[in-house]
C-alpha cells in the first residue's frame, strides 16, 4: 500500500486496488485507494478505461486477465511476487510487455533527473509522510509482532503461509530465545 499512498498524493489519478476477498476491507480501511475490488470482480472497472497496471502479486492468471481485459493499458509493471505459486511469464499477453522494477536502476535514474540533493529531499519527503501514517498511533495501519524461539517462528510463518494472518500485522522472526 506504500504505492498506493503516494500515487494518491497526486491529484486526478484513480488509484484501484485489487486484493483478495479477505482483505478487500482492510484496504479499503487505509484511504489511500479510490475503490478496492477483490480480484473476482475485475469486471466492475470499464474495459475501455486508459490505465496502468503495478503487479506486487505476481498471479500469472491476473496478469493475463488485465492484460486481456484492457485494451488500452498504457504501461504494465511487476514489482513483486506474494502469490509464489501462481508466477508465470507474460511473453505472449496482449498490450504492454510487463517491465519488471528494479529500484536501483530508478534510483539511479531519478539521480539523473533531479540531483543527488533533491532525490534524497523527495525521498526523505515521502518516506516521513507515509511512516507517520502507518504507525499513527491513533489508528495504526501497522502492527510489529515479534517472535523468538524455533516454535513461535514456525507459528507465525504457518499462520501467514495459510492465509490467516492479519493484514494490519508485520513479523520480526527471531530463532533465538529472547
Amino acid at each position: 500500500y506504500g504505492t498506493a499512498f503516494q500515487l494518491r498524493q497526486r491529484p486526478g489519478i484513480e488509484v484501484v486496488g485489487l486484493t483478495s476477498a479477505a482483505n478487500k476491507a482492510f484496504c479499503e480501511s487505509l484511504g489511500c485507494y479510490s475503490r478496492v475490488l477483490a480480484y473476482e470482480e475485475l469486471e466492475q472497472l470499464r474495459a475501455d478505461a486508459a490505465c496502468v497496471y503495478i503487479d506486487f502479486a505476481g498471479n500469472a492468471g491476473l496478469r493475463r486477465s488485465i492484460h486481456t481485459r484492457f485494451a488500452n493499458l498504457k504501461y504494465s509493471c511487476s514489482i513483486g511476487g506474494t502469490h509464489v505459486e501462481q508466477l508465470g511469464g507474460g511473453k505472449d499477453l496482449p498490450g504492454p510487455r510487463a517491465t519488471l522494477f528494479f529500484a536501483p536502476a530508478q534510483i539511479k535514474k531519478r539521480n539523473t533527473d533531479w540531483g543527488a540533493a533533491q532525490l534524497g529531499q523527495r525521498l526523505v519527503a515521502a518516506w516521513q509522510a507515509f511512516s507517520a501514517k502507518v504507525g499513527d498511533a491513533a489508528a495504526p495501519w501497522l502492527q510489529v509482532r515479534t517472535h523468538h524461539g524455533a516454535d513461535a517462528v514456525q507459528a507465525a510463518y504457518a499462520q501467514v503461509l495459510a492465509g490467516r494472518g492479519d493484514p494490519r500485522e508485520g513479523h520480526m522472526l527471531s530463532l533465538s530465545k529472547k
